[in-house]
């Protein structure tokens, strides 16, 4: 689907928001952090370091900037999920962290975009074109950097300044192979709590202190490995990010920012304000030099300067409270995923609904159920069970959270695939497909623990009602209003499932029907996922006989993976589509 424009915001909307009455960070609070390690795999070392602040003491003359600089690190090593390693490395130092708990998760840097159209330059500069990608899991707004560039290469013939040469110069690095350390902490601003995330350029060592006798989890606990000491990776099965358990976490009083200019244009303190303030770095240091020659730069305790700023801008800080609710009710009420993007000729912002993929893998968007079974389990909620939920919901809630479980009830990691059928029985059966392997002996396993849990997969249905099911998904076209209508693909993917079920179950005695369901599936690739197609077809080859021309039939639709992201359900024309449409003759 085209992205729809469902919001737009100028600056003189911005006086039209519901203000705060103050906008200040509170409980600003370290939850972990991590280093990117170079290596052929995605990998980051957690809780890392940030450098140590290490000056040389004379001055220095240092060569220019050149090379491949990072712009957006993240996008760059990890482009599949850019945030993935920010609650990786959340959940390694906190595993039980409530993320539903949270309102926003970002980047500090698109704070920053944010607060650059609620207060324009004071010297004139124009705000380029920007774009923040946006998603609500359950009530929390997430939002992702959308760069154009992840990386820029600096040529011999060009100048973009000394900043990464004098870091190197001027600070020592605690992780071995790092390009980069990550934190990311939490506070309460305009009444919402956040999440963010930041590179930090260092640590002052002569302030540096460990954060408390907490554990950076039971397998972390007080951590602290020498740079370049062997430590293990793990990864999770669904993700090709591995984490290496690897430095020590540094107190947020001792982190710095390093700005670097010519002595002949000082850096002043409002020009950095913005950025130390989304971060709460409490240090900074201004290098200065003449022609790459540095003086000894010294490092400033401005945390005091920081509070000043934020008293004297509280207007413009009360507009960009009020913008982030804007933006979180308005992608709320659009189902979820949107983008905002700054349209520099109208100098305004545009809020886009967009269709795009999730931005993290599916086993975290399982940590915000996670948070609410933990509550309940707990006591910490009064709310009487809706009235909605289905026998199924109840009875896998009950299963686990039930506070009378008796003794013969299975705990949560004695039934395989447990928190799957739970994510399954709420969300829809067709969440089996995207979040199971890939192996028809897991779906075995899978089908036995549905018995063990007494789920009634089929509600009573039989193989004709889901084929009926399944032909919802379907799109048709209404003569008397001109236009397509969409099908109900989530009922189709649900029935997909369910077909699967009675072929592993040995439920269909009618082959052909089993073969004309399984057809019905395999053709129709605008309906259902590569995943689908795939269990289905092994299913039914596995547990009938089929003939030669039922398998060559079968063979006119290959069942692929679609090489390019976006046309899992558009890799198909309508033609195609249509030609096994009333395959189903026996039923």
């Amino acid at each position: 689907m085209d992205p729809r424009k469902i919001a737009e915001i100028s600056r003189l909307d911005l006086q039209n928001l519901h203000f705060p009455s103050e906008a200040r960070i509170t409980d600003a609070e370290y939850l972990s952090s991590y280093n990117w390690i170079e290596a052929d795999t995605p990998t980051i070392a957690v809780p890392g370091s940030p450098p140590i602040w290490s000056p040389p003491k004379a001055p220095r003359q240092l060569t220019k900037d050149s090379g491949f600089i990072y712009i957006a690190q993240n996008a760059a090593r990890h482009p599949a999920s850019p945030l993935e390693p920010l609650f990786r490395a959340l959940y390694a130092a906190n595993p039980t962290f409530k993320i539903s708990s949270i309102d926003v998760v970002t980047d500090r840097n698109n704070i920053r975009k944010l607060l650059s159209f609620v207060s324009p330059d004071p010297n004139g500069n124009e705000l380029e074109t920007f774009t923040i990608k946006l998603e609500v899991a359950k009530s929390t707004l997430i939002m992702c950097r959308d760069e154009a560039a992840t990386h820029v290469i600096i040529g011999a013939n060009d100048f973009r300044g000394f900043g990464h040469e004098f870091e190197k110069a001027y600070t020592t690095s605690q992780i071995s192979n790092s390009t980069g350390h990550h934190r990311i902490i939490s506070y309460r601003f305009c009444d919402l709590s956040f999440i963010i995330r930041h590179e930090t350029d260092g640590y002052v060592g002569a302030n540096t202190q460990m954060l408390g006798p907490e554990s950076l989890s039971r397998k972390l606990e007080s951590l602290s490995l020498a740079a370049g000491e062997s430590a293990p990776c793990t990864a999770t099965t669904a993700s090709k990010l591995r984490v290496k358990e690897e430095g020590r976490r540094i107190a947020l009083a001792s982190t710095l920012e390093i700005k670097t200019r010519t002595i002949n244009k000082p850096l002043l303190f409002h020009e950095v304000a913005p950025q130390l303030w989304v971060s709460q770095t409490p240090k900074l240091v201004r290098a200065y030099h003449n022609r790459g020659r540095f003086q000894e730069p010294l490092v400033e305790d401005v945390a005091a300067d920081v509070r000043k700023w934020e008293d004297d801008n509280q207007t413009d800080l009360r507009t960009l409270g009020a913008l982030i609710k804007k933006v979180l009710n308005v992608v709320k009420g659009c189902g979820g995923q949107a983008v905002v993007k700054y349209d520099d000729k109208g100098d305004k912002l545009v809020i886009w609904k967009t269709d795009s993929e999730r931005m993290l893998p599916d086993d975290l968007y399982s940590k915000w159920d996670d948070a609410n079974n933990t509550q309940q389990s707990l006591g910490l909620r009064n709310d009487p069970e809706p009235t909605d939920k289905t026998d199924t919901e109840r009875r896998v809630e009950g299963l686990r959270l039930g506070p009378e479980r008796s003794k013969n009830d299975q705990g949560n990691h004695d039934v395989p695939f447990f928190d799957i059928i739970q994510h399954g029985t709420r969300n829809g059966f067709r969440q089996f497909f995207r979040r199971m392997p890939t192996q028809l002996s897991d779906y075995l396993d899978l089908c036995k623990s549905l018995n063990v849990l007494s789920i009634d997969v089929l509600e009573g249905r039989n193989i004709r009602n889901i084929m009926a099911d399944m032909r919802r998904g379907k799109a048709d076209w209404d003569p008397d209003e001109g236009r397509k209508i969409e099908g109900l693909k989530s009922v189709a993917r649900d029935s997909a499932f369910r077909l699967l079920y009675t072929f592993l179950q040995g439920d269909v005695k009618d082959s052909n029907m089993a073969y004309n369901a399984t057809l019905f599936v395999v053709s129709h690739r605008r309906i259902f996922r590569y995943k689908t197609r795939k269990m289905v077809r092994e299913a039914f080859v596995n547990e009938f006989n089929i003939s030669q021309k039922q398998q060559k039939e079968l063979d006119k639709w290959p069942v692929e993976e679609c090489s390019s992201a976006g046309l899992q359900d558009d890799d198909v024309t309508t033609g195609e589509e249509d030609i096994y449409f009333n395959s189903d003759s026996s039923f």
